[in-house]
């Protein structure tokens, strides 16, 4: 029987975000305190009658206020009130309850909330959060110029701030710039799991500028057009570590950071280093993700662990052929084991192995699960005679793992789902987060999507 989980054991911002797209229903709880701020400041201006809308802002808060409210209004004056306000400025709160969405986080650890249906006020929280907002702080001196991050190739990067232009040329990357409300600066991108019609119907839905962004024919990992990158004029480029063009593209001179998350701790190190790329709030959206990530393993492993060795079903996670396996040092064998299986090829190295059937043979996994990526098919696996010795498919348990545009089982955000997913493939009878209703919360909280319920049937499925 699965169970819907209340309560996560993490602390987390708490409070959801009106100005949401739309909030997903069947998810862990949303908030429902407020947010407990100073008492407003008594030195603020005095209210206009005729302000687009109202604020209380906490004391320590009112400068960072004012300078963004100047550079949205430049002839206007604020109207901070004590109370009842259409707009809450204030620390952000702590609880250990999931929210529906993040609120705009201007500075770290501070936000603000609509208190009412004011359109002024959700127009002037979106700008807060935007490049133009960022400028503005940094105008007032209450944001760095320039940031420096520590990529993932142990490279110190200075990147200036507020980023505006970047090119994405790594997919799993693509997808984390998404998750932190990059997605505005992308300039060219890869999109990993769009180049099948139904993932690029599905990428068109998220973003109506997906047509326009795919960098394919220009950017990927062995792939870099000089000329192109040059007439995008980015400000900086993410890729992964392992490609191999750096040295042409760093004639340039455009800062590049590199990426390298194959494991659950460095996939959550990516993510949070995505967030530095952006500022307070794609840093406040990636911290959120990974607490996250952290209750839906902690819940499933709460499931898994306990589970004697003789008991945890052998698994072969095979790549874009038949006979092309994972390695154990890369993300699906992380996903394997905490879903509570043993990965069938984790003794090999590397990244992809090419092996004969006759190794396959003698490995016999109970389960067989096939990327959704690269022509791969489950009846290229069940149809075959010569596939016929192994015990997953003598069983009919070989599997394709699912995904909406970004596969499930990559080292990306949405592989949140491909634990639930595998774990419930392994063992339904297992008390786990649900599927369905975790891709629902998943989509609209971090991709703004409203996922049609169609959509969550047809990825959760057994398959």
């Amino acid at each position: 029987m699965k169970k819907t989980l209340t309560k996560l054991p993490f602390l987390l911002l708490a409070v959801i975000l009106a100005l949401s797209a739309c909030a997903p229903a069947a998810t862990p709880p949303t908030v429902t305190q407020d947010a407990a701020p100073t008492e407003a400041a008594t030195d603020a201006p005095v209210e206009v009658i005729d302000a687009p809308f109202t604020a209380q802002v906490d004391p320590d808060l009112v400068e960072a206020f004012t300078a963004l409210y100047q550079a949205f209004y430049p002839e206007g004056t604020p109207a901070i009130v004590p109370s009842e306000a259409d707009l809450l400025v204030t620390a952000a709160a702590e609880s250990d309850e999931v929210p529906a969405a993040i609120p705009a986080t201007f500075l770290p650890g501070a936000v603000m909330l609509p208190r009412s249906d004011s359109p002024a006020a959700a127009d002037f929280a979106a700008f807060v959060i935007s490049s133009d907002g960022q400028q503005a702080l940094i105008d007032a001196g209450l944001l760095p110029e320039v940031s420096t991050v520590t990529d993932q190739g142990g490279n110190s990067v200075e990147i200036a701030q507020p980023l505006r232009t970047l090119i994405s040329t790594y997919g799993p990357v693509t997808a984390m710039i998404y998750a932190v409300n990059g997605e505005e600066t992308l300039a060219a991108a890869s999109y990993l799991g769009a180049r099948d019609a139904a993932g690029a119907a599905a990428m068109e839905a998220i973003d109506p500028r997906f047509q326009d962004l795919i960098g394919d024919d220009y950017f990927s990992q062995t792939e870099f057009n000089i000329e192109e990158a040059a007439r995008l004029a980015p400000d900086l480029i993410v890729t992964s570590l392992r490609t191999e063009w750096l040295a042409t593209a760093g004639e340039l001179g455009i800062p590049i950071v590199l990426y390298d998350a194959e494991t659950p701790d460095r996939l959550k190190e990516a993510m949070l280093l995505t967030g530095e790329l952006f500022g307070p709030h794609a840093t406040a959206q990636a911290e959120a993700w990974v607490a996250y990530y952290d209750w839906i393993t902690k819940s499933i492993l709460s499931q898994t662990e306990t589970i004697a060795e003789a008991d945890r079903p052998s698994v072969l996670f095979t790549g874009t052929e038949p006979l092309r396996v994972a390695s154990g040092e890369m993300y699906q064998t992380s996903l394997i084991e905490i879903a509570g299986g043993v990965s069938a090829s984790g003794e090999l190295t590397g990244y992809w192995n090419d092996v004969n059937l006759e190794q396959i043979a003698a490995w016999d996994p109970d389960v067989i699960i096939v990327p959704p990526y690269g022509g791969a098919t489950v009846e290229a696996i069940t149809e075959n005679p010569d596939w016929q010795i192994l015990t997953a498919v003598q069983e009919g348990r070989v599997y394709r793992m699912p995904k909406l545009v970004v596969p499930w089982d990559t080292p990306a955000p949405d592989s949140t789902l491909g634990i639930i997913w595998l774990a419930e493939r392994l063992f339904p009878e297992l008390e786990t987060p649900d599927c369905a209703e975790q891709a629902n919360f998943f989509y609209n909280t971090f991709y703004d999507y409203a996922i049609p319920s169609e959509q969550v049937e047809s990825i959760c499925a057994i398959n």
